[in-house]
C-alpha cells in the first residue's frame, strides 16, 4: 500500500530524515515508534506532502506520489490526523466533519453513517463547537474527520497523546476495526509501547532519523524496547 524509499529531509542544516525506508502491509497497522525528535512527525508530513523531500521516493498503491501536493494525495485515498489534533475550534462538530466531503470519490454530500458508527458520541454533539469538546473528544473528532473521505491509507500522528485512558482504548479499538472491518491500512506514530502492542500488527523503530529496526509486532522484544525506546 505505502512504500518509502530512501527519504531524506533537512531543517536548515539539520539532517532530520536519513534515507528512511519502510513499507506497510495492506489492511494492517504499522506502528512507527521512537524517542522524541527522531523524525517521526517529519516523516508523516513528508508522506502527506506537507513538506517537500530532499531526495527519495514515496509510492502509494504502486504509483510514485513524491511530487504530489497534499490535496491530490487526499483525493487518492490518503487520510492524515496530525499531532495535536488541529481541529477548527470555532466550527461545529458537523462543520469540522464536512470539511472532508469535497475529496470523496463518490462526491457524497452527507457525512457517512459509518463515521458515527466508530464515534457515536459525535452524533450527539453535531451542533457543539469543536473548541468546547474535551481533549479526548477533540481527538475522536480529528480521527472521524480523516475518515469522512473514506481513506484507504490513514496516517495517525500520536493520536493517544495527552488524552484520558478510556479514550485511548476507544482509539485503539477504532484502529483495529479500521484494519479488520474496512481493510484500511494504518501508519500509526505511537510513543506508548502497550498501546502499540494492542493497535499494531507490525512495528518500525526510528533513531536519529533512520529506521533501525522493524518487523511483526511479536518481534518487539524487551531488549529492543530498552535499547531504542526507553528514556
Amino acid at each position: 500500500m505505502l512504500k518509502v524509499e530512501g527519504l531524506v529531509q533537512y531543517y536548515g542544516e539539520s539532517n532530520i530524515l536519513r534515507e528512511v525506508s519502510l513499507e506497510t502491509r495492506s489492511g494492517k497497522c504499522l506502528c512507527l515508534m521512537g524517542r522524541n525528535w527522531v523524525g517521526k512527525t517529519t516523516l508523516l508530513q513528508c508522506l502527506m506532502g506537507l513538506l517537500p523531500v530532499r531526495s527519495g521516493r514515496v509510492f502509494y498503491k504502486g504509483s510514485d506520489v513524491t511530487s504530489l501536493p497534499p490535496e491530490r494525495r487526499a483525493r487518492l485515498g490518503i487520510g492524515y490526523v496530525p499531532q495535536g489534533r488541529q481541529i477548527f475550534p470555532l466550527l461545529t462538530v458537523e462543520e469540522n466533519l464536512r470539511i472532508g466531503l469535497p475529496v470523496r470519490k463518490d462526491r457524497a454530500k452527507g457525512i457517512p453513517e459509518f463515521v458515527y458508527g466508530f464515534f457515536p458520541v459525535l452524533k450527539d454533539m453535531l451542533r457543539r463547537r469543536g473548541g468546547d469538546l474535551s481533549g479526548g473528544q477533540q481527538q475522536q473528532l480529528a480521527v472521524a474527520r480523516a475518515l469522512v473521505p473514506d481513506p484507504e491509507l490513514l496516517l495517525l500522528d500520536e493520536p493517544t497523546e495527552g488524552i484520558q485512558p478510556n479514550i485511548v482504548e476507544e482509539i485503539v479499538k477504532t484502529v483495529r476495526r479500521l484494519t479488520s472491518e474496512l481493510g484500511v491500512t494504518v501508519l500509526h506514530v505511537e510513543q506508548k509501547v502497550p498501546v502499540a502492542r494492542k493497535a499494531g500488527d507490525d512495528y518500525a523503530i526510528m533513531e536519529r532519523g533512520r529506521v533501525v529496526d522493524s518487523g511483526g509486532m511479536e518481534g518487539l522484544s524487551e531488549e529492543k524496547i530498552k535499547s531504542f525506546l526507553s528514556v
